[in-house]
C-alpha cells in the first residue's frame, strides 16, 4: 500500500475541505506529477494541467484548475528533504482529491505481463480503473509493467506508453489508448523519425528494445517478457530517451 504523505478531498465549487475520498470509479479524471527536487519542481506541470482540463472539458465538468489554484491546495508544511515524489490529482462533477506519495524506483530488471484488456474511454486519463487496480496488486509494480492488448494487438501499460526499437526505428502502437506527456516530450526531442503501426505479438518479439515511458515511471528498459520468450539485445535508444528525461529532471 502506498504510503501518503498527505492526501486531501475539496468541494469543487468553494474549495472547501471534505473528507478524502480517491475517486476511483467515479466520472472523471485524473493526471500523475514528478515532483522532483530541494526546491519541488512539478515536472511538465503545465502540459499535465493543459490535458486535464481539456479531459474535464469532454467530461462535461465545468471547472478549469490553474496551476496557482493547485499549488494553493497542496500542503506547505511538509519536512521533505529531497523531492521524489508522485502527486495525483483527480476531479469529478463536485470533488477535486489530491495526494502525495514517495515514487519507487523502477528494478534494472524489469519484466512486462501481456492481459488482454483495454481500458474504457482510453483517450483520456479517466477514473474508470477498479480493474486495472486489481490487476497491479498481484504484481511487484516495482519489477513489473502489464501491457494490454486487445484482439492481441498490443496498446500501452497500465501506467506507461510503450515505445519499440527495431533497427534504430523508433514504432509506437496505433490504435485507441492515451499518448501521454513524457512520450510526447521525449519524442520532440529526438530526431529519428517514429511511426505508428499496428503492434502484434510477433512486433514485440522481434524488437531490440522495449521501451515504457510514463509520468511515474520515467524512463524504463524491459529486459524481458516472459510470456512471448522476449529478452532485450540492446540499451542504445533507451540510454538517449535516459539521457534527455534525467535532464529535464535537473533542469
Amino acid at each position: 500500500m502506498a504510503n501518503f504523505l498527505f492526501r486531501k478531498s475539496y468541494r469543487l465549487s468553494t474549495l472547501i475541505k471534505v473528507d478524502y475520498d480517491h475517486l476511483w470509479g467515479s466520472k472523471g479524471t485524473f493526471t500523475t506529477i514528478r515532483v522532483y527536487g530541494k526546491k519541488p519542481k512539478y515536472i511538465f506541470i503545465k502540459e499535465h494541467l493543459l490535458q486535464l482540463n481539456k479531459s474535464l472539458k469532454k467530461l462535461h465538468i465545468n471547472f478549469f484548475l490553474t496551476e496557482k489554484k493547485l499549488l494553493e491546495l497542496i500542503s506547505n508544511k511538509l519536512k521533505i528533504k529531497k523531492y521524489n515524489h508522485l502527486l495525483r490529482v483527480a476531479i469529478k462533477k463536485n470533488i477535486i482529491s489530491i495526494s502525495l506519495r514517495p515514487r519507487l524506483e523502477p528494478s534494472n530488471s524489469f519484466q512486462c505481463e501481456l492481459i488482454n484488456y483495454q481500458r474504457i474511454n482510453a483517450g483520456i486519463k479517466n477514473l474508470q480503473y477498479k480493474k486495472i487496480l486489481s490487476m497491479q496488486k498481484k504484481i511487484d509494480m516495482q519489477k513489473k509493467e502489464i501491457l494490454f492488448y486487445n484482439k492481441k494487438n498490443v496498446l500501452e501499460g497500465s501506467t506507461t506508453n510503450l515505445i519499440l526499437i527495431k533497427n534504430n526505428q523508433i514504432i509506437l502502437p496505433k490504435g485507441n489508448y492515451y499518448k501521454g506527456i513524457t512520450m510526447n516530450y521525449l519524442l520532440k526531442k529526438i530526431p529519428n523519425k517514429h511511426i505508428f503501426k499496428v503492434i502484434s505479438f510477433l512486433d514485440l518479439s522481434s524488437a531490440d528494445e522495449i521501451i515504457l515511458v510514463g509520468s511515474g515511471k520515467g524512463v524504463v528498459k524491459v529486459t524481458s517478457v516472459p510470456k512471448i520468450k522476449w529478452f532485450s539485445s540492446s540499451s542504445k535508444m533507451f540510454k538517449r530517451f535516459f539521457s534527455i528525461y534525467k535532464a529535464q529532471l535537473e533542469l
